[in-house]
């Protein structure tokens, strides 16, 4: 006789409630956020509320199985609206746990209705199902063979995740001791988990559901292990990291527990009361080990063989700012003087920054006026013995993301000003909104140009890599240029973190490709390649097979504590393989900031040299004085000197340039001290280092011969030859 299945009236009335109050948070969302990054697409949001309301039904449980539920049907959402981009389904996979994570973390309410109709009749918890927690184990020794470490250390993210004895995870980057730990705290939970999810008409669901509870845990219990490290990139420093990390190791955890739980409820469903001895431990440690093989030489090098240290700053001078004001100058004008300043604070390198839109004006043609300008700014940068870093720059996309002329936006936001990058002719915003919600960055048109941009709609991101192509050929031959910056703070595009890692790695890996044949093509040398992240995530590592890329980071990005934002960008480096340099700093806490630098043993570019008063940066503001380290008096056009304390900083003793390797760096700017320890590697031994002030200072060296000063403006240069193991210190 067949079977009559009956719905359960009172599930579906809750889970059609909690639908209905998640259709209702999700279009909130997209109402009150135009950037539309705390809401999914249209077609995500339904599929999220469709998810929601059968997992909510099938499990037929309280408020916290059902918010797990949500976070489940955020994750499944999201891979189902995004699988279209085309990015594969490890990626997308991976990227989903953000979306669960940060919807269910503001979606919550919509458990509420489940909550209210099981309190009166709520189940006992039953008995573990072993079959879960044995599939999952399994699946998770399956998963360190097929995600391996990319899932972790190796991911976007992966400079979350550090390498000490907190770090726990089902990773072989985790080693044998962590590895195992990782995958015993997932499966604890996912057994626990089972007791309450195990039964039912939801089996499959349930199995699922405790694989991304398991996840979630596990990524708590990673961010509270690293609250309890020592290193200065996880330990609590009163700064806002640990909630940013708790976010990233909860997706993904979520994320991890999803697709791990995906082949193991699917498992425990096609093989029904089938048991094994026991969980595939041994199997698991064979696979774990510790990473052995060496860290590549991750220090930038001259042409003989010596560490170098790029010190220097931003120059803007170059750059095609929107004006908002035709009474007031955009940028001052870019003089041989300046350069002479630069020389006289002890600066080795210069951040040129350019802009496409006067690089390419027209598709396909390069602007020979606007190359001059950019040669001459290097030709005057090299006779002050400084090279440069030419910069791509943009900020928020290009000029084109004004908002017309009286343009009225919602309560919280404000119409956007221009800015500078891309011309004209590449810029498809398809009508997307332009008012501003907390950042320039975050402003629909910006986010729209970003993802057309990564989408290379209507070839516009060929037009680029063309565009850096023909750049680089003209520079091919040159020795005073250091390298390229392939883009200043790239944006997220609308599908973050797919656009802001994926689609990002891509476009540098197609720039990196023109760059290199141009230069062989010319005849010319290898230039090194600056590439740079964007606010949390960044490119995949691997994304180029090129032994001259550097990762140029932003220490101010973020509002975390200055050590831990360069201890994080050194941990994202060693990822990569790559040398780390700073390619702007500046504002609060410059001596903290110097303090890590010099800890680090790393370069980069104060931002900016000059800043003119009608600069958009200042829009709105009205202000008596322009900066940063030249100020410029508004009302009279003159510029004043930095600051004695900026400049101390700034121009404080350093090693340009070192025979082999070092092993310290240590100064005081105020008393003008410097410390410094190292090897010496093969080659000649021309050791290079600035001391600034009108006093020669006292020098102290231990296996350094032919120690000599030479009187140069603003201070002192130091030579000498290292043998072996050396020491040198300034008073």
């Amino acid at each position: 006789m067949p079977r009559h299945v009956t719905a359960d009236p009172t599930a579906l009335r809750a889970a059609g409630a909690g639908a209905a109050v998640l259709a209702g948070l999700l279009l909130t969302l997209d109402l009150a956020d135009p950037t539309g990054l705390l809401a999914p697409g249209r077609a995500e949001a339904v599929l999220t509320v469709t998810a929601f309301f059968g997992a909510a039904y099938l499990l037929r449980r309280g408020f916290l199985t059902t918010w797990g539920a949500l976070v489940l049907a955020a994750l499944t959402g999201r891979f189902l609206g995004t699988v279209p981009l085309g990015e594969g389904p490890f990626t997308t996979a991976w990227a989903s746990g953000f979306t669960g994570v940060y919807l269910g973390v503001l979606c919550w309410p919509a458990a509420i209705p489940a909550w209210i109709v099981t309190r009166r009749t709520r189940r006992a918890w039953g008995r573990a199902v072993p079959e879960f927690t044995l599939m999952a184990a399994f699946a998770g020794v399956g998963g360190l063979l097929v995600l391996g470490n990319g899932w972790w250390t190796h991911s976007p993210v992966g400079y979350v995740f550090g390498g000490g004895w907190w770090f726990f995870a089902p990773t072989a980057s985790a080693g044998v001791v962590g590895g195992l730990a990782g995958l015993g705290v997932f499966l604890a939970v996912v057994h626990v988990a089972s007791a309450r999810l195990g039964a039912g008409p939801g089996r499959f669901l349930g199995c699922w559901l405790a694989c991304v509870c398991g996840g979630l845990f596990l990524g708590f219990a990673q961010s509270v292990a690293a609250l309890l490290s020592y290193g200065p990139a996880d330990a609590p420093s009163g700064d806002l990291w640990p909630v940013f990390s708790l976010f990233i190791r909860l997706a993904v955890g979520a994320s991890y527990g999803a697709v791990i739980g995906l082949f193991a409820a699917t498992a425990t469903i096609l093989l029904p009361g089938r048991k094994k001895a026991a969980v595939p431990v041994l199997a698991l440690a064979m696979t774990l080990s510790p990473e052995a093989a060496a860290l590549p030489d991750r220090a930038i090098t001259d042409g003989q063989g010596r560490q170098v240290l790029l010190r220097g700053v931003g120059v803007n001078q170059l750059v095609d700012y929107w004006s908002g004001d035709s009474t007031k100058q955009t940028v001052r004008p870019l003089t041989d003087d300046d350069f002479r300043q630069m020389a006289a604070m002890g600066f080795s390198a210069v951040r040129l920054a350019v802009s496409w839109s006067l690089l390419e004006p027209t598709p396909g043609t390069l602007d020979a006026g606007y190359v001059a300008r950019i040669r001459r700014a290097v030709d005057q940068a090299a006779a002050n013995d400084m090279v440069t870093v030419i910069d791509l720059h943009q900020d928020a996309w290009g000029r084109g993301v004004v908002a017309p002329m009286g343009a009225t936006c919602p309560t919280g936001t404000t119409p956007m000003i221009g800015w500078d990058g891309a011309p004209g002719w590449a810029t498809p915003f398809d009508g997307s909104g332009r008012c501003q919600f907390l950042a320039k960055e975050l402003a629909p048109v910006v986010n729209r140009a970003f993802s057309n941009f990564y989408a290379d709609r209507d070839g516009v991101q060929t037009r680029l890599v063309a565009t850096w192509g023909r750049l680089a050929r003209e520079f091919a031959g040159s020795t005073a240029v250091a390298g390229f910056d392939l883009m200043n703070s790239p944006g997220l595009g609308e599908t973050p973190p797919l656009t802001s890692s994926a689609a990002l790695g891509r476009f540098y890996a197609r720039a990196v490709a023109a760059i290199r044949e141009a230069e062989r093509a010319a005849g010319g040398h290898r230039h090194l390649i600056f590439f740079e992240p964007g606010p949390l995530w960044a490119p995949w590592p691997g994304f180029a097979d090129d032994p001259g890329l550097v990762l140029a980071v932003k220490p101010g990005d973020l509002p975390i504590d200055p050590a831990r934002a360069v201890a994080l960008s050194a941990r994202m480096a060693e990822r990569y393989g790559t040398p780390l340099w700073t390619s702007a700093w500046g504002g609060g806490r410059l001596a903290a900031y110097a303090k890590a630098e010099d800890s680090a043993m790393i370069g980069g570019a104060f931002w900016v040299w000059k800043q003119a008063c009608g600069d958009p940066h200042l829009a709105g503001t009205d202000p008596a004085t322009a900066g940063n380290l030249v100020t410029v008096d508004c009302a009279t056009g003159t510029e004043r000197g930095p600051s004695r304390s900026v400049s101390n900083v700034v121009s404080r003793a350093y090693p340009r340039a070192v025979p082999g390797r070092l092993s310290s760096v240590w100064s005081d700017p105020e008393r003008r001290h410097l410390r410094l320890t190292g090897t010496k590697g093969t080659g000649r031994c021309d050791l290079d280092v600035w001391a600034p002030g009108a006093t020669r200072p006292a020098v102290t060296t231990s296996g350094i011969s032919s120690v000599a000063f030479r009187r140069v403006p603003g201070g002192w240069r130091l030579s000498g030859c290292p043998a072996g193991d050396f020491v040198l210190e300034l008073r």
